[in-house]
């Protein structure tokens, strides 16, 4: 297909496609910039962080979007302590616009989690950066999530070589104080392991990661927090059997959850699966397989406020790598799978967003004759758009680790990286569902 073709098919045309109103993008950094992440509330205001990496500097750097301006901060905010390297952000935003930024930071073999956060009426974020944890090695897969009332919950896996461990640590917006000591979750762990971490609107909390064991040990674990005692259960429960890969999480308001990962079976192929865990009992069910294929890459899962779900992942699929879906609802998955790329050559890097009201937004990268676009597609909570649409125009510079954000109300939000390693963008774009 043409670049011409790949046009006339993507962009806005007449009528409107039914993916929504966007914002042409605008770039929000420049240079070694990587790891962008996206957040917004109900009222559509969003706050992007991003890594940045300049001659003389390495921090986290975070950009706001005003929605009763229409506009983005002019400046970005540098948020942390300028002393160290500072890396990997993850950031949160509940519904009233309360805001949370976690990261690490490394000096000489020691590796801190910080935090910093700005919650009430003020907008004003809190004068310095909070330490989590101080330690030697190294922290992988560090998540953060904030409930409607200000509680902020982070995870972590820290650890050595030989030995890792699951750590929490939580704010209390009541008693406006971090935890003095962070959590361990769980048995320590000879390898790294990934923890992921989803809070409802009611607080409850949830952690799920895969423990690795000799023989047939291996499992999905997971601990569950209860708001109301304001604690971690002390002992993780079995999600399922067996080694995942690109496990991820999500949940519902009525503490309802699904577990998404993968893992590889015999000759290699590997296998999609999902576990479902039942709000009244706790008890996780297997769901059958999903997707079974050679190659399937970077699943993602989403809930909305009634326990259905949404998965997308990439698969390969005569002889090109594309995106697929399937949806949860009535209590089952739904037998067929949406092809959401079409046959626009291959799928590159993707994300996906389901909001409370049952909408559902998935964003990927296009790749098709040496151009790189950036593609959206929206569930209106009955079917996906009848074709993608294309924010911005395609270009030669190629784009990484998209992701997306549908917020009730129909408010949208995507970002994304861009251009080489040395000199790359980050550029968002926002819009009205």
């Amino acid at each position: 297909m043409s670049l011409r073709t790949l046009l006339n098919r993507l962009l806005p045309g007449q009528p409107a496609p039914a993916a929504g109103t966007w914002g042409a993008p605008r770039p929000l950094d420049r240079g070694q910039v990587g790891r962008p992440q996206i957040a917004m509330d109900d009222h559509g205001n969003a706050i992007a962080a991003w890594h940045h990496r300049g001659q003389d500097h390495e921090g986290v750097y975070i950009c706001r979007f005003h929605a009763d301006q229409r506009s983005w901060d002019l400046v970005p905010r540098r948020l942390d302590s300028a002393r160290t390297q500072a890396q990997a952000p993850e950031i949160a935003m509940n519904v009233r616009g309360e805001m949370a930024v976690v990261w690490q930071e490394r000096e000489g073999d020691q590796t801190r989690v910080c935090a910093r956060h700005m919650l009430g009426s003020a907008e004003t974020w809190v004068p310095y950066p909070m330490t989590l944890q101080v330690a030697p090695g190294e922290v992988v897969s560090l998540h953060t999530a904030m409930d409607p009332a200000g509680n902020i919950h982070t995870v972590w896996c820290q650890g050595t070589r030989g030995a890792y461990r699951v750590y929490t640590s939580g704010y209390a917006a009541e008693e406006g104080a971090w935890d003095p000591q962070p959590t361990a979750l769980g048995e320590p762990s000879p390898v790294p392991v990934f923890p992921q971490l989803a809070v409802n609107r009611a607080g409850h909390g949830l952690v799920v990661w895969s423990e690795e064991a000799a023989g047939a040990g291996n499992r999905l674990v997971a601990c569950h927090y209860e708001p109301a005692g304001r604690a971690w259960s002390d002992r993780p429960t079995t999600v399922a059997r067996g080694r995942a890969t690109y496990l991820r999480l999500g949940v519902d308001p009525r503490g309802a959850a699904v577990v998404l990962w993968v893992e590889v079976g015999e000759g290699g192929v590997q296998n999609l699966h999902a576990s479902h865990l039942d709000p009244r009992s706790l008890e996780w069910t297997p769901a059958p397989l999903l997707a079974s294929g050679r190659a399937i890459h970077w699943p993602q899962v989403g809930l909305d406020g009634q326990g259905r779900a949404h998965a997308v992942w990439r698969q390969e699929a005569a002889g090109s790598v594309k995106l697929f879906a399937r949806r949860y609802a009535g209590g089952h998955w739904e037998e067929a799978r949406t092809l959401l790329g079409d046959d626009l050559g291959p799928n590159q890097a993707h994300g996906l967003s389901v909001n409370a009201e049952g909408q559902a937004l998935a964003i990927w990268s296009q790749h098709q004759g040496g151009q790189t676009a950036v593609c959206v597609r929206r569930f209106d909570g009955t079917t996906w758009s009848a074709r993608p649409l294309l924010l911005g125009a395609p270009g030669r510079r190629e784009v990484q680790t998209p992701g997306a954000v549908f917020a009730t109300g129909g408010h949208v939000a995507a970002i994304w990286r861009q251009g080489e390693p040395r000199d790359g963008l980050i550029v968002s774009a926002v819009g009205e569902a």
